[in-house]
């Protein structure tokens, strides 16, 4: 092999490792929880980290704490330490638990502050349309148990906007909404179109592993 032939070889591979490198330090904690999640007795953390876009949060007003808008080319993780939670955050540090691109960005484009529960379970939850006519958002129950990280339960509710228009020129807003709350817990779910009239789900609903939780697929009865 001439020099000629190994210098192309040797930019690229530093061309790779310069654009790891440049991708590693777009990073940034956004929200986090402790919580004891596995319920031994000791303070975990959880994490929501975004991933690539320009790096830096942008300043979305006085109510930013309260949820986050994520830019093109962003992407949202999930760290979770156990036995971590009163030690100070280093996200070079290997994570228990790292649930990648946790948010289906190309549909929800809002993310709220991390919430936890009595029970010790950790909610995410995502927002399309914040405050806009048509507006929809979802939220996933994570929990612990024996060993494993598992999706406890799945809700979605959405309220759409269309206008009606009538023979002589004038509208009304028509507001449809509807939902769903899945427990995969107890295999059970129900649905709704009309607030607060709850229907059953038919099937059961199988635990599913964290890890082979896939974004953005979810039951029929939850479409809307």
């Amino acid at each position: 092999m001439t020099i000629r032939m190994l210098f192309p070889i040797i930019v690229l591979a530093f061309g790779v490792m310069t654009t790891s490198a440049s991708a590693e330090e777009n990073r940034e904690a956004l929200y986090e929880a402790t919580l004891d999640i596995d319920r031994d007795g000791k303070t975990d953390r959880a994490v929501l980290v975004v991933v690539g876009g320009s790096g830096g949060r942008t300043d979305f007003g006085p109510m930013s704490e309260d949820r986050y808008g994520l830019e093109a080319g962003e992407s949202l993780d999930l760290y979770i330490y156990l036995a971590a939670g009163d030690e100070k955050l280093d996200l070079s540090r290997q994570p228990t638990f790292l649930k990648k691109a946790i948010v289906d960005t190309e549909q929800t484009n809002w993310v709220q502050p991390l919430e936890t529960t009595d029970q010790g379970s950790l909610v995410v939850t995502a927002v399309y349309g914040w405050g806009a006519r048509q507006t929809w958002g979802e939220s996933l129950t994570i929990v612990h148990r024996r060993g494993e990280f598992l999706v406890a339960g799945y809700t979605r509710d959405w309220e759409w906007g269309n206008e009606v228009h009538k023979a002589d020129g004038s509208w009304d807003l028509e507001t449809l909404i509807g939902g769903c709350d899945i427990n995969y817990i107890t295999g059970k779910g129900v649905a709704y179109h009309v607030l607060d009239e709850y229907q059953p789900m038919k099937g059961t609903f199988r635990q599913v592993k964290l890890a082979d939780w896939a974004v953005g697929k979810r039951p029929k009865a939850c479409d809307f």
